[in-house]
């Protein structure tokens, strides 16, 4: 279908071209109409009988684009593509939309709600002479004249770019295709204007995305600037929150020479689930504190030269020496695990990793210092870091990035709707929103306004309730209440062995099953207390038990996590009969049925504190199937006081 249209469109365009020179393009069939051409294909892919009933009949039908700036360009697609047969060389005029038969395209009018005459015209002219009459709009617009929107049959949404649309609109007018694809977000953010201003014969496929990639990046990162929040107006950061406020403030003394640069946060490591906003966190630490953001990552050193080890490392040192010029500034090395650990690489890739691990520890301490610079890294996985990156004076201080709570998911929520629903209690969708990020909250909203879109009515909650449930995955309620059942047999043993139960949650989207919040009872437990964290850790397969009879395979991380820690008591930690150290993975099978048995142990002090404490236990997964996330100070209602009980390492 898109093929089917450019072609008619190239027709047309010789004819008015005249010419076959490609380094002149007609005014009138620029990239921005060959783009809109290409959208418009793709809109019409699985709607050929609409494509035959434009071009045979006439239906009147409204082609709502991204944007506003599409009107323009659309229209003139349309009346292009749709006029008269143009191998006859019959001009098409946008005010008549083609010869005798053609199509007759209406765009919105420029003063609201009060109609243009002209519009209100053809509109009459059209539903006269029997032609297939067309509106073009960007959203619901009130100002395409009333006997359109009273007589439209059809009504097709176009979306915006996406890489491949970019990819057919650089081969029609440049001849060839790039190496590269344009990243996504980057061929959504696609305006008219910036194809006018990039894409051009002349330039070459490569070229011309290269120009593409760089207006696109100049237009975002300005919008950005203008319109991002701040770090104080960001929820769902946690303890990263606090310690970003009192960050930005010092490295603002520090510009203002209120302060020495010894005197400031000098790098942190962010650490969270993806989606969880830590390269977002930077960009508004940055616009918190009033300095530049300079950004980089391994994988852009990396792409400066195909991956050769001097060109990554040349690479590197720039983004360092960019960092000291802009100071004081934010310097963001995104997705630092990229590095990985040198203890790890296989042989064969051992000596090219060292040299870019080394070549990081030493732009980390450089010689000329780096003041000015915070540093702030981000991962997904703190533990494939290498500890010379994570030691004293490069990224010693690590924040853990939570998922968002309740609250923190409705104020999320409420930031990416914007002026849509603005009265609506947004409780309801964050709890079931629980175990999502603030990337999945942008993503429902996005989904739910275009299900009203394409709909043609306004947002409703509904929509954005049935985004939020919209997963292959999404567990039933049996599955909610066997994963209520688990997690409440953590919470109520860990409640009785003395553990702070900070909260728990029901999971419906990133994620099966559900997590349970505890603080650590010391820093440096005993044999004891690691007897009750296997307690702690088996209850939510002994709650299962209780209720159910069998346990289910949601106990594989408790299971895998209890084992680690029982098999260091014995082999590592001296916490046990022997105190020599031993290799774990070289266990005899003694000592694994000596770990056997204390599991079982841990597991039958957890179903006899959850016998003890049923009615307790009831009430809390009942009242977690409801809530699907409850916090400290329910659960402690819900439980009441800690009894005295003696510790899970003397029961018996």
């Amino acid at each position: 279908m898109v093929r089917h249209l450019l072609a008619r469109l190239a027709e047309r365009r010789s004819d008015e071209a005249a010419c076959l020179d490609r380094s002149r393009i007609p005014e009138k069939f620029g990239p921005e109409v060959i783009g809109a051409t290409i959208l418009l294909g793709y809109c019409l892919a699985s709607r050929d009988e609409l494509r035959e009933r434009i071009e045979t009949s006439a239906p009147v039908v409204i082609v709502e684009v991204p944007h506003a700036d599409w009107i323009e360009p659309m229209a003139i697609a349309i009346g292009a593509v749709f006029g008269s047969d143009p191998r006859r060389g019959e001009e098409i005029r946008t005010d008549t939309a083609g010869s005798r038969g053609g199509p007759i395209v209406v765009e919105p009018g420029t003063r609201g709600r009060q109609y243009d005459s002209d519009g209100m015209s053809r509109t009459a002219r059209a539903l006269r002479e029997h032609r297939a009459l067309i509106g073009v709009t960007a959203g619901l617009s009130a100002s395409l004249p009333s006997d359109l929107l009273r007589a439209c049959e059809e009504r097709l949404v176009v979306d915006a770019f996406d890489p491949e649309a970019v990819e057919l609109l650089l081969d029609h007018v440049v001849g060839n295709v790039p190496n590269r694809r344009i990243a996504e977000d980057a061929a959504g953010a696609i305006e008219p204007a910036d194809l006018r201003i990039a894409i051009h014969p002349a330039r070459g496929a490569e070229g011309a995305l290269n120009r593409l990639c760089a207006v696109l990046e100049s237009r975002l990162r300005r919008s950005r600037s203008a319109d991002a929040p701040r770090l104080q107006d960001l929820t769902g950061y946690g303890p990263a929150l606090e310690w970003g406020l009192a960050a930005a403030t010092d490295l603002s003394a520090y510009a203002r020479n209120s302060i020495s640069w010894s005197a400031c946060e000098q790098a942190v490591l962010l650490a969270g689930k993806p989606g969880t906003g830590k390269s977002s966190f930077a960009d508004a630490l940055a616009r918190q504190a009033g300095v530049p953001l300079v950004a980089g990552s391994l994988a852009r050193w990396q792409a400066e030269g195909d991956a050769h080890l001097g060109s990554t490392l040349k690479a590197m040192r720039a983004f360092f020496e960019a960092a000291r010029k802009a100071a004081p500034c934010i310097a963001l090395i995104d997705e630092l695990d990229s590095f990985g650990d040198r203890r790890k690489f296989a042989h064969r890739e051992r000596e090219y990793w060292t040299l870019v691990v080394n070549g990081l520890l030493e732009c980390l301490d450089g010689a000329g210092g780096r003041a000015g610079v915070l540093l702030v890294g981000t991962t997904n996985d703190r533990d494939r870091i290498d500890p010379a990156i994570l030691r004293s004076g490069r990224f010693d201080r690590c924040i853990t990035i939570p998922l968002p709570s309740i609250v923190d998911l409705a104020a999320i929520l409420r930031h990416h709707l914007g002026q849509d629903l603005p009265d609506e209690d947004l409780t309801d969708a964050a709890r079931r929103a629980v175990g999502g990020t603030g990337a999945d909250c942008a993503a429902w909203v996005r989904r739910a306004r275009g299900r009203a879109r394409r709909a043609a009515r306004a947002l409703s909650p509904a929509d954005l309730l049935a985004e939020i449930d919209a997963t292959d995955t999404l567990p039933t309620r049996a599955d909610d209440f066997r994963a209520a059942v688990h997690e409440s047999g953590h919470a109520v043993v860990a409640h009785a062995l003395g553990f702070e139960v900070q909260s728990i949650s029901l999971h419906r989207t990133t994620e099966r099953g559900g997590l349970t919040g505890l603080r650590a009872r010391d820093m440096y437990p005993t044999a004891g207390g690691l007897r009750d964290l296997l307690a702690v850790y088996l209850a939510g397969r002994a709650a299962e038990i209780l209720v159910f009879g069998d346990p289910s395979n949601g106990s594989a991380s408790d299971l895998a996590v209890a084992t680690e820690i029982c098999g260091r008591m014995h082999c590592s930690w001296g916490l046990e009969e022997r105190i020599a150290v031993r290799p774990l993975e070289a266990a005899s099978n003694d000592l694994e049925t000596t770990i056997e048995r204390d599991l079982r142990r841990a597991s039958d002090v957890a179903a006899s504190i959850l016998l003890e404490r049923r009615a307790g236990f009831d009430r809390l997964t009942d009242v977690l199937v409801v809530q699907r996330a409850v916090g400290r100070a329910e659960i402690e209602a819900t439980l009441g006081i800690v009894p005295e009980r003696q510790s899970a390492s003397n029961a018996s």
